[in-house]
């Protein structure tokens, strides 16, 4: 069972991708995309970015990283936001 994270549900949330640019070089330049929508949590306790072009699943391995948003421009108006690593897709 996930956490509970059902104090985020229609909460405005960011999700920010971060790839490696060259996904060969670990020490290489960041990728970033943030993603704004609101969060929706299902009923058996998963979470959902809803956004106007669709919907993310956010991976359970985050939802311990999920903070409180602190002001940066690029979470524009969020109250919450977690990063995910992605590779092998374009951002």
């Amino acid at each position: 069972m996930p956490l509970d994270l059902s104090y985020l549900e229609g909460k405005r949330f960011c999700v920010v991708l971060a790839k490696l640019e060259d996904e060969s070089n670990p020490d290489g330049k960041v990728k970033l995309k943030p993603l704004h929508g609101r969060a929706n949590v299902d009923k058996n306790g998963y979470l959902a970015l809803e956004h106007p072009h669709g919907s993310f699943a956010v991976p359970a391995s985050t939802y311990n990283k999920i903070l409180p948003s602190d002001g940066t421009e690029m979470l524009k108006d969020a109250d919450y936001f977690v990063i995910c690593r992605v590779s092998g897709m374009e951002i």
